[in-house]
């Protein structure tokens, strides 16, 4: 039986339609007319518009410089997660259960203010140098981190690889956690455990280099205040200005106005804007290939059961103490970085008056965003339709620039003014950011274990909007609200897709991080970035836990189909 089908056996039956109608219409509000106005923006373009699509010298220098710098990231992301992904997969007891939650809760901290961090750290140790070694040794070896320089350039690439190491370490630890331990067995006795688990986790290293190549390259903040040249910068350069993107012309200064207007050039520049990112993103869905060739590869989507291991091939203790000593440098050093670069001692009473409506402002509009992508996850399990997926992940890929740029010029209109100015568009955004994730945890409701619980209904009679309100929603509720959280979470964090988004109402406190993060020491910066990491923790442990839940409830559900098999 297909996911498209219900457990009757009916392709048509009103209440399934119904159940399904939910995220269909949400999913093509927030990525298909994006989608579809992209398409519009690169085919009706003008003569000037569609001669940015030629890729000159300058273009192929950019890209080259954007892959380089965001691929580099990537792999020292790969390399740092590599011991982290032994011990998730063939890590027990406490630390091993205690970085499943950690590792993944700190991938969703706010990118800005993880980059301000580092740039505090970095200031921070030329302090030192120069006050202990002297200004000649720092100006020697480059450590001024003159913006822009080689050492500015090594940290940013180093801030994204410490934000997004968490990746390569979830993704390979899942595929070591699900892999069929007597090749490794017997791998071990022949004396080439790490030799042969290496290769069968090849697939997943590969998908994870091209993941977070992806996700670096969309974001645009850790470059830009050192002024940094790659795509999205450039991108973002020709929406805020209208100039051609090329060598003579720089990116855009640091304050972000008035992109919200509705300036009569703004159409060229959104076209424009497009046409400039367009060879970063064919790049980007070739990775997605990629990605996808590496996943039917993988040992994880082998089996959703996680077998157990024999004690001989636990993960190491030198393994254990280098993940520990990760989390403490990606994680410890930016924020005491930050924590060390007040000049007013912190006050979270002071904080809490300065940034109130910005942070209330965030959590409301992420909640909202949430809600929705509750919605469409719940409706996605109770009917599953085709296209739901791709359509999110091709949002996702596009980047939240581009996204954000369709929504402008879709609401940016006299009779969408209640979209455009107040929370919808954002929220109709972070959807087509991140939507996919909830959608992902719908699909998963129609796995196997699942869709035998389906089919038992089916045989009592039961039709599709019976058995999702009465089968599957009340037992896979945690993964379906882990789902929805986690969009939640990302859309108090995401940078690209809200600093273009201008105005909003309610205010939220990116775009005003975004204006100081060119300072190179500031309180209020620092107050409000260490603010919004500790109020983006709540929904980030909130879903990995209501995850790991799910996970056990999809456990038990294997296990019971087990014994069935067996009896």
């Amino acid at each position: 039986m297909t996911p498209n089908e219900t457990p009757s056996g009916t392709r048509h039956e009103l209440p399934a339609l119904v159940t399904g109608l939910p995220a269909i219409l949400i999913v093509f509000v927030c990525s298909g007319l994006p989608l579809i106005w992209m398409a519009g923006a690169v085919i009706f373009a003008s003569p000037a518009v569609r001669a940015e699509l030629h890729i000159n010298a300058f273009r192929a220098q950019l890209l080259a410089r954007t892959l380089a710098y965001n691929g580099l990231a990537a792999v020292l992301a790969t390399l740092m997660g590599l011991p982290a992904a032994f011990v998730l997969g063939r890590g027990r007891g406490v630390v091993a259960r205690l970085m499943w939650v950690v590792l993944p809760a700190a991938l969703l901290m706010p990118s800005l203010s993880y980059a301000y961090g580092w740039s505090q750290a970095a200031r921070l140790l030329r302090v030192f140098l120069q006050n202990h070694i002297g200004t000649e040794f720092v100006q020697r070896f480059g450590l001024t981190f003159a913006p822009a320089g080689p050492a500015d350039t090594l940290r940013c690439i180093g801030s994204l690889a410490g934000w997004l190491w968490a990746v390569p370490a979830v993704l390979v630890g899942l595929s070591l956690r699900r892999m069929d331990s007597s090749i490794q067995q017997q791998a071990l006795l022949d004396g080439g455990l790490l030799r042969v688990t290496l290769r069968q986790l090849l697939p997943s290293i590969i998908a994870s280099v091209a993941i977070v190549t992806i996700i670096a390259t969309q974001e645009f903040a850790v470059y830009e205040p050192t002024g940094i040249s790659v795509v999205a910068t450039e991108v973002r350069m020709v929406f805020d200005t209208g100039a051609v993107s090329s060598a003579d012309n720089p990116i855009a200064g640091p304050v972000l106005t008035g992109l919200g207007t509705k300036s009569p050039d703004q159409p060229a520049r959104a076209a424009a804007a497009v046409a400039t990112a367009m060879p970063l993103v064919l790049v980007t869905f070739l990775l997605a290939i990629l990605v996808g060739w590496a996943a039917s590869r993988s040992s994880a989507a082998e089996t959703i059961t996680i077998p157990t291991w024999p004690p001989v091939l636990d993960c190491s203790l030198w393994t254990m103490l280098l993940t520990i000593a990760l989390v403490l440098v990606n994680i410890g050093i930016p924020v005491a970085a930050l924590l060390r670069s007040l000049q007013e001692p912190l006050s979270v009473g002071r904080m809490w008056v300065t940034f109130e409506p910005q942070v209330i402002g965030a959590v409301l509009v992420a909640a909202i965003a949430a809600t929705v992508a509750a919605v469409a996850g719940f409706s996605a399990a109770g009917r599953w339709t085709r296209g739901l997926l791709l359509a999110t992940a091709a949002t996702f890929l596009v980047g939240g620039q581009l996204l954000a740029i369709a929504d402008i010029r879709i609401y940016n209109r006299p009779g969408l003014i209640w979209a455009y100015d107040y929370f919808p568009a954002p929220v109709f955004a972070y959807f087509g950011r991140f939507g996919w994730l909830a959608l992902a945890a719908g699909r998963g409701t129609w796995t196997r274990p699942w869709q035998e619980l389906r089919e038992m209904a089916s045989l009592d009679g039961a039709s599709t909007l019976r058995t999702a309100t009465g089968v599957v929603w009340p037992l896979a509720w945690p993964l379906l609200l882990a789902g929805g959280l986690m969009v939640g979470a990302l859309s108090m964090t995401e940078v690209p897709a809200t600093v273009l988004l201008f105005p909003q109402n309610p205010q939220v406190l990116t775009p005003t991080l975004m204006t100081w993060v060119h300072m190179a020491r500031y309180d209020p910066m620092i107050e409000a970035s260490v603010l919004m990491m500790a109020v983006v923790l709540i929904p980030a442990v909130a879903s990995v836990l209501l995850a790991a839940l799910s996970l056990r409830l999809v456990r038990r559900l294997a296990d019971q189909r087990l014994n069935r098999d067996t009896a």
